[in-house]
């Protein structure tokens, strides 16, 4: 049998618009089935880290410097950053981008020399002689390989991603060469990872959206700006709603960032310039007059170092001398008050050693509470993000680890604390890893983005959320442009919930406030593993520790089942031993519902099954000591009698395990869920809102919300 919706189906699969479909089809800077970003940029990428490496080895010292000297001419004394680049390799960098830039902005053909590409950057400072610097024979060698497979539509759309120092670095990458195993623990260990231009593109104008009657161009602020995707997303956006402005203006004067590396940040400044340049190419300025403008707005530095443009903690002396803290208007004078906007995707990373350890915990909650090396550092973005955006109107929005919403660490649950007791509007949008994931298929994570708008008539935090997107490869465009959030009420501290409309927020409601779990109708929640479970009796339910489109429920299996195969799964189950084998069947009946899947999904990461929720699912003696007990009981009979002889059997390894889907059952999991619904006097149509559910999350199809539920950020309640 298959999932079936009850009823006529008003819910269809929305699609983008034939403009915007195309649109993304022809996207390099966006994954989709088949296009594997990094792979893609790596294609073109790779040749020119390989000149970096060739110039870095052979270029003389004493030019490098001066090189960097006359490319800064302001003081290059900068809080010392947490990576340190050699000038040889800064400089190698700096010679191989001046050409790619003057090559994709058509500047310089792409047979073009170093030079060709060295007299168009300096313009009138043609006595700067990059090619000096290193012999003849290594700058031809470095020609050759530039000039080999050159897409100058390529360079064009891909600068951000080819600029990365570090190379491909991902799961995928490494089942494919081994040898880019150092290149993704670099990475992970600094918490790299590039976001798609498509998801910069959305948070940026989501940004922009909610401080819209904004009449002056905004100040965009990227705490972890990388080599410019969001910045470049922030521009593009802006060049839109600020046509009156040119594009120099409104990067040199709108667009800043930071980052503890410090190429990154000239790389940045090169994709800026690529963009403006591409805009007005008749500016009277040199091109590096033009990048020395947008260069002025990076800055190499820890984010958490910075306090914002007015602050008393200590004297700007103080900070001065002791180097670890700096205001935002000393580090940028020319942002002359707080950014409107703070935008960007934080490193995934602990801590690490600082020597401002104590002094971070006496500025962010989120750190004082585990100042350790291994404190999760992205949390504490999400409360600079607040200290920064300090205007009277403003926005902020970081995608994130999706642990934000349900980890019970006390790092997450102060956050959430900290997140509910700030004014404003904050907005939650959750995207799972199967079939497809935000980051592409090369970055299996599972993300949330974070939203936060505010302006000064807020005085409470007013939260919206949205449900743990799935969705297939052809419609990533769809699935952003068919994001929606619905306004809840309660307390985030043990976990951000993920619902979907009103119906769902109606019963998320009711169901948070019962008073009864089901560790109170049980006798415990133990693990066993598969083995212990074949002889654990038929007063045993078993739940794997793992799930995805259904929650693995079960019995004691037949024994017969497995007796040929001698070596079982080791990984311990879920254990819930009741009071009786009619106890365990109203148990089975319980998890195996919709409801059941829904509850998890609400709290979950949308993978671990934890004893936790076991326990606290809202339900106990109450539908064992009623005259539900009875319909659940024979649900859950009906259920098992048809599944108990076809599990899915899992050879892993060389042990055996098994999983047991009730989807395709529909109409006996409905009545668990009439019977669930009606016990915590939550409305019918919910029992419908359930299967319609499962059916989009099972087959990762996309809901059309312009049939009968309107946007519940505007209203929160259905047509």
């Amino acid at each position: 049998m298959s999932l079936a919706l009850p009823g006529k189906n008003k819910d269809q699969i929305r699609g983008p618009s034939p403009a915007a479909s195309q649109e993304q089809q022809f996207r390099r800077d966006v994954p989709r089935r088949g296009h594997v970003l990094t792979t893609v940029a790596e294609k073109y990428g790779g040749p020119i880290r390989e000149v970096v490496y060739i110039l870095s080895g052979a270029l003389e010292k004493r030019g490098c410097d001066e090189l960097l000297e006359s490319l800064f001419p302001w003081p290059r004394l900068q809080p010392k950053p947490d990576l340190v680049r050699t000038e040889a390799e800064m400089a190698a960098w700096v010679i191989a981008a001046i050409w790619v830039v003057s090559v994709a902005t058509r500047a310089v053909p792409a047979t073009g020399t170093l030079k060709d590409a060295e007299e168009w950057f300096w313009g009138r400072e043609r006595d700067m002689q990059l090619t000096d610097l290193a012999s003849l024979r290594v700058i031809s060698h470095a020609e050759r390989i530039l000039q080999t497979n050159v897409d100058v539509a390529a360079y064009h759309e891909l600068l951000p991603y080819i600029f990365d120092p570090h190379g491909p670095g991902s799961r995928l990458s490494v089942r494919r060469n081994p040898a880019t195993r150092a290149a993704r623990m670099r990475k992970r260990a600094i918490g790299v990872f590039y976001t798609p231009a498509d998801v910069a593109e959305y948070m940026v104008r989501d940004c922009l959206d909610s401080i819209r009657r904004n009449e002056n161009a905004p100040t965009v602020f990227d705490p972890a700006c990388g080599t410019g995707v969001f910045l470049r997303a922030a521009l593009k956006e802006l060049r839109r709603r600020h046509c009156e402005m040119s594009a120099i203006s409104l990067a040199s004067e709108c667009l800043f960032g930071v980052d503890i590396d410090p190429w990154p940040l000239d790389a940045s400044a090169f994709v800026l310039l690529s963009d403006v340049l591409v805009d007005e190419a008749e500016s009277q300025e040199s091109p590096v007059e033009v990048w020395r403008r947008l260069r002025l707005n990076f800055r190499c530095i820890n984010t958490l170092q910075i306090d914002p443009v007015n602050a008393d903690l200590v004297s700007d002396e103080t900070k001065e001398e002791n180097g670890l803290r700096v205001t935002l208007s000393r580090l940028f004078p020319q942002l002359k008050s707080e950014p409107t906007v703070v935008v960007g995707n934080p490193p995934y990373a602990a801590l690490g050693e600082h020597a401002d350890l104590e002094q971070l915990g006496l500025v962010f909650k989120t750190l004082a509470i585990k100042s350790y090396t291994n404190a999760e550092i992205y949390l504490a973005f999400i409360e600079q993000m607040t200290r920064l955006a300090n205007r009277e109107k403003c926005a902020g929005a970081l995608v994130l680890p999706i642990s934000l919403a349900c980890n019970i660490g006390s790092q997450f649950m102060i956050t959430r604390k900290l997140i509910q007791d700030t004014p404003g509007h904050w907005r939650f949008t959750f995207f799972d890893r199967e079939p497809h994931a935000l980051f592409g298929e090369d970055v299996k994570t599972r993300n949330a983005i974070l939203s936060w708008s505010r302006d000064r008539s807020n005085t409470e935090a007013v939260l919206a959320s949205g449900p743990l997107m799935k969705w297939r490869g052809d419609s990533r465009a769809a699935m952003l442009s068919n994001i929606r959030h619905t306004e809840f009420k309660g307390d985030i501290c043990a976990s951000i919930p993920k619902i979907d409309g009103a119906c769902q927020a109606a019963a998320f409601q009711m169901l948070s406030v019962r008073w009864g779990c089901l560790e109170q109708a049980v006798q415990g929640v133990e693990r066993l593993n598969l083995c212990e479970a074949l002889n654990a009796g038929d007063r045993m339910v078993f739940v794997g520790p793992t799930a995805y489109n259904f929650l693995n429920v079960f019995l004691q299996p037949p024994a017969i089942l497995l007796k040929e195969r001698s070596k079982l799964s080791e990984h311990p189950l879920h254990v819930i031993r009741c009071a009786s084998s009619k106890d365990a069947l109203i148990v089975f009946s319980i998890l195996t519902s919709h409801l059941a899947y829904w509850w998890w999904h609400v709290h979950g990461d949308g993978f671990h099954v934890s004893r936790r929720f076991l326990s606290k699912f809202p339900f106990g003696l109450e539908v064992f000591e009623t005259r539900e007990a009875d319909r659940l009981h024979e649900s859950g009979a009906a259920l098992w009698s048809a599944i108990r002889w076809n599990p899915i059997v899992s050879l892993n390894k060389g042990r055996t395990s098994l999983a047991y889907p009730p989807n395709g059952h529909d109409d006996v999991r409905r009545c668990a869920d009439e019977v669930l619904v009606d016990v915590a006097s939550i409305k019918r149509d919910f029992v419908d809102e359930l299967q319609h559910f499962t059916v989009h999350t099972v087959t990762a199809r996309l809901r059309d919300y312009g049939g009968d539920c309107i946007n519940t950020e505007e209203r929160g309640e259905c047509q």
